[in-house]
């Protein structure tokens, strides 16, 4: 018989037979072809045997019931050869009194499918295997790309790297490569199962000195069976840490880990690979008793690991990346910003840092019929708030810094046609005063020194005319006595240098004299109100991501009010966004109670509370926005905070676009 030329696999191949069979010379034919034979005479016998075949004959399946056997068959346990004659589901039949040529055929046979089995069930349990690493690398993959901070997924993928290598401990470095003529590696995260331990991350200088250094300046995988039996290297083994926990590293394996231009990013280093998962290894015996080395079958799969992370990693980085980028663009932005009003820099930030608190409070406030706002909502806002105040950059310079009524050109020129006037007059007054002195005493000497008292007092009513320019020009409150004096200093008429009559003060220039309260008029109140349509529009050029496509509308619609008197739409109630209407409350809140500006004062809280609380009841304002930023302390989030201020002692006037709603307050 040639069953194989395979001694070792022979060697696992048992026939178990009943008495009859032991009874022909059959048994030794198979033995010498290394086939072991062994009689049994029960199912007890059988089941601790497992062998590959079972021979029956008449006495042996008296001991064995057919259910039994038909069990066997049907699980692949063994291949069942029986006499013909026995009523029993056999694999072969061979004659009754087991014919020497045909039995040992049958034999044959049955072990060549015995063995077939064998392999295909060892081949099925292999591509099983395969097949769930396949599908775990997949789930870690899926699960990697979905972590959202870097630490955590850094934790993610030593905790993933662990289960697949059945490992006790593992490491993580990345290359610093901030300094291109002096990197280092960077021990970024550590796990252990079996010790606790302060972990802080550590830097080394990288080169071949390490391990991992080694691994992450050459890209060669490391494995060693032992840690502390390292010879003929350039690289040792770091004891330090075993010597401060007690612990015993022993296995090691380490990866380099390679980005998608093959760049080494970084290395993974697994630590004591165990017979089996869950073993702590409180002792060296314990480590010494459990601990093998990494076979070379789970290299593939961490590998397949290392490149994974690789991705996250590097996918994880550019985002960060990206949000310090597109952070630091708008906190550029935002300074910017501010540098044309630098009587309020920090408006923009304090108003974000209002508005985020008085969020939070919402979602933990008993108003349950508004929204709770996402952590992307909350993102949304802030930078809505930071960016509210952009289209500050579209008002016109001269708008932004009228400090007064009248420009300093218009008031010039105002001071040169009274000045003008007050010369000519003079001029007139020289002449009668030389006609008194050249004329011979007569009858108009009364008349012409009438004529002379009138000259004087008009040039000292042009001098108070100046005056209550000067004082009119100043952007307070004007009072009813200045209004009616500026009507007479219009209808004064002057001469220009043509000798032309004119009103001292033109149309244009009693306009904006006569503005009740601040410097600007209607139409520059229009164009200062304009910054808000100019928000929306600038931040609309800008491609926003999913996540934060509702900025420019939130930001566009924080001087909207509940009541439709708002701008620049007109919104009412629900219409406008939540996140605008928390934002409202806040720039308010700002607006009322920041330094002093050249046009207001600073107010107290009480009185700032009151006029919000004023706001909400006429509806202009979200009543239960309004009651839990002043029951909550919202306004002490920016008290005591600093906040930058780098157009400190520029010494220049500007307006600020959020404060000329609240002028009829204070």
């Amino acid at each position: 018989m040639t069953l194989t030329d395979d001694k070792k696999s022979l060697g696992k191949l048992l026939i178990a037979h009943g008495r009859t069979f032991s009874a022909t010379s059959m048994r030794q034919a198979l033995t010498r072809q290394q086939l072991r034979c062994v009689e049994v005479s029960n199912e007890q016998e059988v089941i601790e045997l497992t062998p590959s075949v079972l021979i029956l004959d008449q006495q042996l399946l008296e001991s064995i019931t057919i259910t039994t056997i038909k069990e066997w068959r049907s699980k692949q346990f063994l291949i069942v050869i029986a006499e013909q004659h026995l009523s029993v589901d056999a694999d072969l039949y061979v004659p009754t009194g087991f014919n020497q040529r045909i039995t040992l055929k049958h034999i044959e046979s049955a072990l060549l499918i015995h063995t077939q089995q064998s392999q295909q069930q060892e081949l099925k349990q292999l591509l099983n295997d395969k097949s769930n690493s396949l599908t775990r690398l997949t789930e870690i993959g899926i699960a990697l790309s979905a972590e959202k901070s870097l630490s955590a997924l850094l934790n993610r993928i030593l905790d993933e790297g662990r289960k697949l290598a059945v490992c006790d401990a593992a490491s993580l470095f990345l290359i610093d490569n901030e300094n291109k003529e002096n990197r280092h590696l960077v021990l970024k995260l550590t796990q252990n199962a079996s010790i606790r331990f302060d972990f802080e991350e550590k830097r080394f200088d990288l080169n071949d000195s390490s391990i991992s250094g080694y691994v992450a300046t050459h890209g060669h995988e490391v494995n060693i069976n032992d840690v502390y039996d390292i010879q003929g290297k350039p690289y040792q083994f770091n004891p330090i840490f075993d010597h401060l926990t007690g612990y015993r590293c022993q296995s090691l394996l380490a990866l380099p880990i390679f980005n998608y231009q093959q760049e080494i990013i970084g290395v993974l280093q697994f630590i004591n690979h165990t017979k089996q998962a869950g073993v702590r290894l409180i002792s060296h015996a314990l480590t010494k008793e459990n601990v093998i080395p990494f076979d070379k079958e789970i290299c593939p799969l961490l590998r397949a690991l290392a490149s994974q992370s690789a991705i996250a990693i590097e996918n994880r980085r550019l985002i960060e990346s990206i949000h310090r980028l597109f952070e630091g663009f708008v906190q550029a932005s935002v300074t910017a910003i501010e540098q044309r009003d630098p009587t309020t820099s920090g408006h923009s930030f304090r108003v974000a840092d209002l508005s985020i608190a008085l969020a939070k409070c919402l979602a933990n406030s008993n108003l349950k019929q508004y929204q709770r706002l996402s952590k992307k909502d909350l993102r949304q806002l802030r930078y809505a708030a930071l960016l509210h105040d952009f289209g500050k950059v579209g008002v016109k310079e001269s708008v932004l810094t009228k400090a007064k009524k009248l420009t300093d050109h218009q008031l010039d020129i105002i001071k040169y046609r009274i000045r003008l006037t007050q010369q000519t007059l003079l001029r007139q007054r020289a002449e009668v005063e030389l006609k008194l002195f050249t004329d011979i005493p007569d009858s108009n000497a009364h008349s012409t020194l009438k004529q002379q008292e009138n000259i004087q007092q008009q040039i000292a009513q042009l001098e108070q005319f100046w005056l209550d320019i000067v004082e009119a020009n100043e952007p307070s409150v004007l009072p009813e006595s200045a209004s009616k004096k500026l009507q007479q200093i219009h209808a004064y008429q002057a001469a220009d240098d043509n000798g032309i009559l004119s009103p001292l003060i033109n149309v244009d220039e009693l306009q904006a004299l006569s503005i009740p309260k601040g410097s600007l008029t209607s139409t520059e109140m229009e164009e200062i109100r304009s910054h808000v349509t100019h928000t929306e529009a600038f931040l609309k050029q800008i491609p926003w991501t999913q996540e934060l496509q509702d900025i420019p509308n939130i930001a566009g619609a924080h001087h909207e009010k509940i009541d439709g008197s708002g701008y620049p739409r007109g919104l009412t109630g629900q219409q406008i966004p939540l996140a605008s209407q928390i934002m409202t409350v806040c720039d308010i809140y700002d607006a009322l109670t920041a330094s002093d500006r050249p046009y207001k004062n600073a107010l107290p809280n009480d009185v700032a509370f009151k006029i919000l609380l004023n706001e909400a009841e006429k509806g202009q304002l979200n009543r239960d926005l309004v009651t839990l930023f002043i029951d909550s302390k919202v306004y002490l989030t920016i008290k005591n905070k600093q906040y930058n201020n780098s157009s400190n002692g520029c010494g220049n006037f500007h307006h600020h676009v959020c404060d000329f709603d609240l002028l009829d307050n204070n």
